[in-house]
């Protein structure tokens, strides 16, 4: 294992799920951009280990059906070979790419565990069972459409220049990489709030090369931005303010419902 970098940092939350596959390609394929050091966090989920010791849990096999007692040493077992396999993968794709990395282990919940750790990092990149392709953007935004090519429209949550500005940036960079349709999400309960504030965000885009159209939203809220990313067919979310949204209420179960990746810029 190399010795962790100076510079810029990435954080990917792994498991054996196809959606921590891509998250861990996605990551290594920005570290490898920015020549940032990849950290992989494993999260033994404490829920899990709560139901292991109940007397109706079961573990059902994928290929007979069967069930059988889901015991707290087998969970433990579980664990180790699902943080062995990550480990290996995560070391694999460093290799390829030479990138610097390092691997850790803890207990507890996905969510709790990456806020944690938030403020040491410079990207987060979560694409657990828990969650669907969250990314944390820093300064650097370029060539982000190169990690998930997206097959929908880019979807920007537009509040005012000063709050939105940075995912503004970061949604053109992503809809021009990809060709994909830029799509403004413009909260505002007035006719003409709401067309001053979409006529500012086209404005703005046009300083990054980029045109759009606006949808309106009814209110900030995730069942909301579930609806709009469904209806438009998103290819991906994006959001500014990672604090706000992951210290959020239910902005967890936002990540189950929500069927594109989600990107939080600060």
């Amino acid at each position: 294992m190399s010795e962790p970098p100076d510079g810029i940092r990435i954080l990917v939350a792994l498991d054996e799920s196809p959606r921590s596959a891509a998250a861990l390609a996605a990551a290594a394929a920005l570290a490898s951009e920015l020549g940032a050091e990849l950290a992989g966090l494993f999260v033994e989920d404490i829920d899990l280990q709560y139901l292991s010791g109940l007397p109706f849990a079961r573990e059902f096999s994928v290929l007979t059906g069967a069930g059988t007692p889901l015991l707290p040493d087998e969970m433990e077992r579980i664990w180790r070979r699902e943080a062995a396999t990550a480990q290996r993968l995560l070391a694999e794709t460093a290799g390829r790419s030479r990138l610097r990395w390092s691997f850790r282990v803890a207990r507890g919940r996905v969510t709790a565990e990456v806020n944690t750790l938030a403020q040491a990092f410079d990207l987060i990149v979560l694409g657990k069972r828990t969650g669907i392709g969250v990314m944390a953007v820093v300064q650097t935004t370029a060539r982000l459409a190169d990690l998930h090519p997206q097959v929908g429209p880019v979807l920007v949550l537009f509040e005012d220049l000063p709050t939105s500005a940075r995912s503004l940036e970061t949604g053109a960079t992503l809809a021009r990489g990809s060709g994909a349709e830029l799509v403004l999400l413009v909260k505002d309960g007035d006719d003409d709030a709401y067309r001053a504030a979409c006529a500012a965000a086209l404005t703005a885009l046009k300083a990054h090369g980029t045109g759009g159209r606006c949808v309106r939203l009814d209110a900030i809220e995730g069942e909301n931005l579930v609806r709009a990313a469904r209806r438009e067919r998103a290819g991906c979310l994006v959001l500014a303010g990672r604090e706000r949204f992951l210290g959020q209420a239910g902005f967890h179960r936002m990540l189950d419902a929500i069927e594109c990746p989600v990107v939080l810029a600060r």
